[in-house]
């Protein structure tokens, strides 16, 4: 019997773990897979349409390049113009002074222009423009290389040089790219001369980095030679040629292919440049690692959810094997045996196991059907008696308030208006306090609450209490917690003004100050002294640490309760400070900070919403 019951517990656990994991492991593979193909769509999508607005940026790029160098032959038949200047086979003062104004204006044309380099055939001298500055030396000075057939050519990046010319002290090095151009007879084909533009690579930097992440991808912009125009990163001319001449094995309407060695394996991007003065090519390298990180990351959750749910299924089939297989006989018997109305019928209840405790329950249950009834009625007549407690602690208040009209009321038809406005103020208190919740209420409400207050203890303090509020418009709408001011307003009466020797006075405060709702309670009375005050802000400052709560029996429960309210609504992102007025009395200063678009909304976030 026990190698049978053994033997269906293995079954048993074999199956349900083959039948649970069987499933969710064929769904994620499956769902990796699916997420892989739909990562690289979306990503091959995305990024072509990327590289081809690039592509428009640079080709506009390079027709402003060939735009400039086409100034050559503006106004070809003024005297003064770039063009007649080159013709003449000797150059005269005024005409290199000509040359200079024309270079200024060709240079402003484009803010990338480093330097110009000029040779012409018929004066044989050469001429360099740099730094604003022209400088000119006789014969050819340097030698520029325009394939055969071509009348322009974009040498590949390098570092900028002088071209022989008359080297400037201050003048450095930098990467550049070239633009040699033949200048022309127009409109026969005799060459004038040439014309190089170095121009720096600031803008199309500016341009590249806009296309790829220079963390985790590659960006190469490369001419129709496979020569480096652009390289996000160093590579080796040898390499760079390897897997660029695939580029041409691919059909347009893929514009990528992978690429895989020992250095790479992902996916080549690429987009082809074409304008007037140059054929060149984005190519954009992603690899599979950075290419697949979300879907790696989700299988990886999705086998620690499968691992977690495994154990947890492995712990409930032996659970349920072991406990809940066991002989249900006996309680078979028992409930027969009930059934027949024998509820004294005991039960072997020294298992300790689930079945013990069904079996002690069951037999409790029916030990206790006696007594459902009375207890039953007990808590129907407990319910309705709470009842009315709550309806009398709410009918209460109401009371008072309708009562407080009422003596108003009296009070205004007897001509006692001073009468009249202080139960006024007392009932618009009472209605506040009726309220009273742990939501917020806006600034203006808690004002108007402290305001009734102070009216009420200028009746106590005759003619020596003064108030004064500077409240700022822009903090009228936002809420704060109820009943913040008045436990501290209530302070300046309990501590400050004791001995009531001199005119009390209060200021209240409030405004934004960056992005910071300040809140402002100063009196002129006794104050504290400098012992007194470290020690409060110490145990403020105690208590924002251990966030315990403040003895009701403390001197200075109302700021330990300010405190604590403070805490509940932002989390340590509001602040309660002290200090000396001047000459005498005490500030108290209320710092909330407010979240972007709270002083538009006028709404203050609570940290617990």
């Amino acid at each position: 019997m026990k190698r049978f019951r053994n033997s269906f517990q293995t079954k048993l656990i074999v199956f349900l773990l083959f039948a649970i994991t069987i499933p969710i492991l064929i769904s994620i593979i499956v769902t990796y897979q699916y997420t892989k193909a739909t990562i690289k769509d979306t990503y091959i999508e995305n990024n072509s349409t990327l590289l081809y607005h690039g592509s428009q940026n640079v080709t506009h790029y390079l027709s402003q390049i060939n735009q400039a160098s086409l100034l050559l032959y503006n106004d070809m038949r003024d005297l003064k113009s770039f063009h007649h200047i080159i013709s003449k086979q000797e150059m005269s003062f005024v005409d290199d002074q000509n040359m200079f104004v024309n270079l200024q204006y060709m240079t402003s044309t484009m803010s990338d222009l480093s330097q110009v380099y000029m040779y012409f055939n018929r004066s044989n001298t050469s001429h360099r423009y740099a730094y604003k500055v022209k400088r000119n030396d006789d014969g050819q000075t340097y030698q520029v290389h325009i394939p055969d057939g071509k009348d322009y050519f974009i040498e590949p990046t390098h570092l900028s040089h002088t071209y022989n010319i008359n080297k400037f002290p201050y003048e450095q090095h930098e990467p550049v790219l070239s633009f040699h151009r033949n200048i022309l007879n127009l409109p026969s084909d005799e060459v004038l001369g040439t014309i190089t533009f170095d121009i720096k690579l600031t803008t199309l930097e500016q341009m590249s980095s806009l296309l790829y992440n220079n963390e985790e991808e590659q960006l190469f912009i490369v001419n129709e030679y496979g020569q480096p125009i652009f390289s996000s990163h160093p590579t080796d001319q040898q390499e760079l040629a390897k897997w660029t001449g695939n580029i041409h094995q691919v059909k347009d309407s893929h514009k990528y292919y992978e690429y895989e060695d020992h250095h790479f394996h992902g996916i080549h991007l690429f987009q082809t440049i074409e304008s007037p003065i140059a054929n060149w090519t984005i190519i954009k390298r992603i690899p599979y690692d950075y290419l697949y990180t979300d879907a790696r990351q989700l299988t990886f959750i999705n086998s620690l959810i499968v691992a977690l749910f495994l154990i947890v299924s492995i712990i409930a089939i032996l659970y349920i094997s072991y406990h809940f297989t066991s002989p249900l006989k006996r309680m078979l018997k028992y409930i027969n045996q009930i059934e027949i109305g024998k509820v004294e019928t005991k039960l072997d209840i020294q298992r300790t196991d689930e079945i013990g405790i069904l079996s002690r329950r069951f037999h409790q249950l029916i030990q206790n059907l006696n007594h459902a009834i009375n207890n039953e009625y007990k808590l129907v007549l407990a319910n309705r008696t709470n009842q009315l407690k709550a309806l009398q602690a709410q009918i209460n208040p109401h009371f008072m308030n309708n009562a407080l009209q009422s003596i108003g009321t009296l009070a205004l038809q007897n001509n006692q208006k001073k009468i009249y406005a202080l139960i006024s103020s007392l009932g618009k208190m009472m209605r506040y306090q009726i309220n009273a919740s742990e939501l917020p209420v806006k600034l203006s409400a808690e004002l108007e609450y402290v305001t009734n207050y102070l009216q009420l203890q200028s009746q106590r303090f005759e003619d020596q209490l003064h108030y004064y509020f500077d409240i700022a418009e822009d903090t009228k709408q936002l809420e704060v917690p109820r009943m913040l001011l008045q436990p501290i307003v209530e302070n300046c009466f309990k501590h400050g003004f004791v001995d009531h020797q001199n005119n009390g006075e209060i200021w209240i405060k409030t405004r934004i100050h960056q992005n910071n709702l300040m809140i402002t309670i100063s009196d002129n009375g006794v104050g504290l002294t400098d012992e007194r005050l470290i020690a409060l802000k110490q145990q403020l400052s105690s208590y924002i640490m251990n966030e315990s709560i403040a003895d009701e029996q403390n001197e200075n429960v109302g700021l330990f309760n300010t405190q604590a309210r403070l805490l509940l609504y932002y989390n340590k992102k509001a602040t309660l400070n002290l200090y000396h007025n001047s000459p005498n009395g005490l500030v108290v200063e209320i710092n909330i900070m407010l979240v972007e678009g709270e002083v538009n909304s006028g709404e203050i976030t609570n940290s617990r919403r």
